[in-house]
This record gives C-alpha cells, sequence and structure tokens, in this order.
C-alpha cells in the first residue's frame, strides 16, 4: 500500500494513507537512513511494516524534507515591522535552491490602512502574495487553497506568526497527527525534528527552522549568477548591450534603463546591488 511518511520518532515511522489515516511502521532493512518526511513510500497496512520508497522530485538538505511543492515565506506587518530586505534575501534562498515561493504576509489586523503598497513591487515582479491575520483567522482559507494538495515547507524570521499559524493548523486538521506527536515526543528521543503536519485543505506543512538560517546564502550563490534570482531582473539578461551585464555600471544596460523608467522598483534594485556586492566581497577572500 502507498503513503506519505510524515515524520519518524523514536524508531516508528509514522505514515499516512490517501485516505489520512495514519499508521505508525517500523522499517526493513537500511532504507530507514535513506528515507525523509515527505517521501512516497511502501508499506504493510496489516503488518505496520514499512517496506520501500519511490524516487523523489527533490530534497530540501537542511533540515530534510522530500517531494517540496512550495515554500512558504511568513513576514509579518508589524511586530516585527515588515523588513523588505530581509523578504529579498528569503526569496533569494528558496529560488536558489529550486523551489517555488509562496510569500504570506500576517498580522494584517495591525495594519496601517493602505499597507498593501509596500507589496506592490513583489507583485509587479510576479510573487504571489497573500495577507492574512491568524489571530482574526483572516484568509486563512484563501490561504489553504494555495496549499491545498502540496507538500509545503513554512520559514520566515522569528516572529512573524510561524507558530501560531501551525497551531492554528493543528487545531483544524481532522487527521490524527496532532494526537500521536504530542504523546509520542514526550519522553521519547527524537530522531528526526521535521513533520509534516495534515492541512485542513488536504495538504501537509512542515515547519523548518533549519531552512530559515540565510547566512550561509552567500556562501551559495555566485554574484555573477544573482540576477537570475531576481525575476524582474533576469527577464532582461539577455537584453543588455553587454552579456554578462552585471546590471550595475556598464553602459547600454537595459536594466539600469528599466529603473530610472520605474518598470522595476529602485528599491529591489538597491536590494540587487547591496547583496551583489556582498557576494562579490566574499568571492574575493577565497
Amino acid at each position: 500500500m502507498e503513503g506519505i511518511l510524515i515524520k519518524s520518532i523514536g524508531g516508528f515511522f509514522f505514515v499516512a494513507d490517501q485516505k489520512g489515516e495514519v499508521y505508525r511502521c517500523r522499517i526493513r532493512g537500511k532504507i530507514q537512513e535513506k528515507i525523509y518526511p515527505g517521501d512516497h513510500v511502501e508499506f504493510d497496512k496489516e503488518n505496520k511494516m514499512l517496506e520501500g520508497y519511490h524516487a523523489r522530485n527533490n530534497l530540501l538538505q537542511r533540515p530534510k524534507v522530500a517531494n517540496i511543492d512550495q515554500v512558504v515565506i511568513m513576514h509579518s506587518v508589524k511586530n516585527p515591522d515588515f523588513a523588505p530586505a530581509l523578504l529579498d534575501r528569503f526569496l533569494l534562498l528558496v529560488e536558489s535552491s529550486g523551489f517555488e515561493p509562496l510569500i504570506v504576509i500576517n498580522k494584517i489586523d495591525k495594519a496601517d490602512p493602505g499597507f498593501k503598497e509596500n507589496f506592490v513591487e513583489y507583485q509587479k515582479a510576479g510573487y504571489n502574495l497573500i495577507f492574512i491575520s491568524v489571530k482574526e483567522a483572516k484568509n486563512l482559507t484563501k490561504l489553504f487553497e494555495q496549499l491545498k494538495n502540496k507538500i509545503n515547507v513554512l520559514t520566515g524570521p522569528s516572529g512573524a506568526g510561524k507558530s501560531s499559524f501551525l497551531n492554528q493548523v493543528l487545531e483544524d486538521t481532522n487527521l490524527r497527527t496532532a494526537a500521536i506527536s504530542k504523546k509520542l515526543k514526550k519522553g521519547v528521543h527524537t530522531t528526526r525534528m521535521v513533520e509534516l503536519l495534515a492541512l485542513p485543505s488536504n495538504g501537509w506543512v512542515a515547519d523548518t527552522p533549519g531552512f530559515s538560517s540565510i547566512k550561509k546564502l552567500n556562501l551559495e550563490i555566485e554574484a555573477d549568477n544573482l540576477s537570475w534570482y531576481f525575476p524582474e531582473i533576469a527577464k532582461y539578461n539577455n537584453s543588455c548591450k553587454f552579456n554578462g551585464c552585471s546590471h550595475l555600471h556598464e553602459p547600454g544596460c537595459l536594466v539600469q534603463q528599466k529603473v530610472k523608467a520605474g518598470e522595476i522598483a529602485e528599491r529591489r534594485y538597491q536590494s540587487y546591488q547591496q547583496i551583489y556586492n556582498e557576494l562579490k566581497e566574499k568571492e574575493s577572500r577565497y
């Protein structure tokens, strides 16, 4: 029988079938070192034995989550105040890792009128944004629709409301994963901390604190490739006068022209400049 691995705790592997029923399984052979939450697996329903796993589409390395469809980047309008430069770096981390980002802006109940103007530059760049309030349950149904039938990982800065959102998910879900988690995590050695939580919309979400570390970001991306991760800049990469244009100082640079014309947000361009220079500086040290 086929299912999805949602977590492993204390030598047990928890598998959800297509109906959402969760089974606590043991495992055969050495595949326990090769499978991770999100993997599609084969298991014996009667004997509660996990027997094999299918080829995966992708794998997040830190922490390990397989077959990710989408990375949800949660930021807040206030408390803490929205920091666009920080969101730029989260987007860069997600896209350079090969995943699809979804921007979620929380705490709109605390927002000033017209707050959405601060996010127009991301919408123009082509990003998908959803504005929510976990506290007042605003637009959560709309968010769940975007997460439906997908394996989602949740990341973002501290204080944005990720824990509150996950608590809301646990309250809304009809699956037994919440009860299982609370029962087993007490006094049991946890071998793998990542857990997929069932969503009300037939999807999954995993909190991935290790993916929130953006300090290592600068060591993993080359400055000359940075522009490919800014969508509004990337579409002009092959249109400048010089091949391999950095879009910073070269004459005939179409990107600089688009910034002056207001077609590329100046603040996003400044963020690109700052990160580019940081990457170049680090590259010069090695």
